[in-house]
């Protein structure tokens, strides 16, 4: 009784209509249209947000175009957080909207042309173009050169002024269908930036981390964003995670409500890592099982059945966890700038022989070891001199 009515007070369930669906309804629901709100998607939606929308947005605003990188782990929810963010942006556009009617929230693409894996610029042009139903597409294929195509997308951009151009998968960057480098790419989405004044949005997976610092420019121009999974080592953290677990469970479209939360959510949490978009990956397949199967709920065993293997799961740890380490950033950052800087004294280091404390030298500093030169300036005879015998000696 006390279960009862704890599942009574938690999340909403779905509607028991969904039970008279046939069964691939049922599986489409749950896969396609049921999206949970948790703690780390809504921050990193909020965080761009704020980034690539000017507070008080108005119509003779301007923003300046900024590089957002929203980098996580694979199967965090990328997807969903993409959906999300383009709802808000629709929202905001509301009365804009009805001052400028060709204005369009977004633009979302994908890095990845058509069947191909890797990013190239014509399948990049095009996917704009497309999303602003732009007639410039109409025309033969033989008369389209890529330098009109490339105008005719910055020329949408001006006309339609999106709050940003948000491209999914963007770490396949990196793979280039041409031989341009990656940093070739970035500068020319930074150029369209500065020519539009359209945001990009790019989101992708750790891969993406180089992006951060492949040019000093790119390094002062753009954001980072951080989408983690969930540290079940942190209260925090696993609060969060059976609470997301128990809100899924409470919509899987059977007759019997399965027990995740309270029987299995370590073993589900070893298997996603803390990642909700893995997460619901499995419980999507073990559901598919169930339904297949004719069972009334989703049991131990579907779940089993359905997890991804340890060798997979490690190697997506292993990447999870360095880039988690690359993008943490270690205490006392501001003292080591200032110390590169020349504004504070290094560190004091042991020496690996004596084990006495040697101090590293500071840029800039003046002070003086016994038998250094003072600062004056030589004789200039005798400074051609020494210039001579040096070179002499060398030659």
């Amino acid at each position: 009784m006390e279960e009862d009515k704890q599942q009574d007070d938690g999340p909403e369930r779905f509607d028991p209509a969904l039970l008279m669906q046939p069964k691939a309804e049922r599986l489409a629901w749950f896969e396609k249209e049921c999206t949970i709100e948790h703690t780390n998607l809504l921050h990193v939606r909020d965080v761009i947000l704020q980034t690539i929308c000017s507070p008080g947005e108005g119509c003779g605003l301007n923003r300046l175009g900024t590089m957002v990188l929203v980098i996580g782990p694979s199967r965090v929810g990328k997807t969903t957080l993409i959906r999300l963010l383009e709802q808000e942006l629709i929202v905001r556009a509301g009365e804009r909207l009805l001052r400028e009617p060709a204005h369009r929230p977004f633009v979302s693409i994908s890095a990845t042309g058509p069947g191909s894996g890797r990013f190239d610029w014509v399948d990049y042009y095009t996917a704009v173009l497309r999303q602003v139903n732009n007639p410039f597409l109409n025309r033969k294929p033989s008369a389209i050169r890529v330098r009109d195509m490339r105008e005719a997308m910055e020329e949408a951009l001006v006309q339609h002024h999106p709050y940003a151009v948000i491209v999914d998968e963007a770490h396949h960057l990196a793979k280039a269908a041409s031989g341009r480098t990656l940093q070739d790419h970035l500068d020319h989405l930074k150029d369209l930036e500065n020519r539009t004044g359209v945001c990009h949005v790019l989101v992708g997976t750790y891969e993406m981390r180089r992006f951060r610092t492949v040019t000093p420019q790119l390094a002062g121009r753009s954001v980072d964003v951080h989408f983690p999974r969930y540290d079940a080592t942190k209260k925090e953290d696993r609060e969060e995670f059976r609470s997301v677990l128990w809100a899924l469970q409470r919509q899987l479209p059977l007759e019997i409500e399965p027990l995740p939360v309270s029987q299995h959510w370590e073993m589900l949490y070893a298997r996603s890592l803390g990642c909700i978009g893995l997460l619901k990956l499995h419980l999507i397949r073990a559901l598919a099982l169930a339904l297949t199967e004719h069972a009334q709920t989703i049991t131990e065993t579907h779940l089993r059945a359905t997890a991804p293997s340890e060798d997979r799961v490690k190697e997506m740890l292993s990447a999870a966890l360095a880039g988690e380490e690359d993008l943490t950033e270690p205490e006392g950052a501001d003292e080591r700038l200032l110390e590169l800087l020349g504004l504070r004294e290094k560190a004091a280091v042991a020496s690996p022989t004596s084990g006495n404390i040697q101090k590293q030298p500071v840029p800039g500093a003046h002070s003086h070891e016994p038998g250094d030169r003072n600062p004056g300036r030589d004789d200039i005879g005798a400074g051609f001199d020494q210039d001579s015998h040096a070179e002499q000696a060398a030659g």
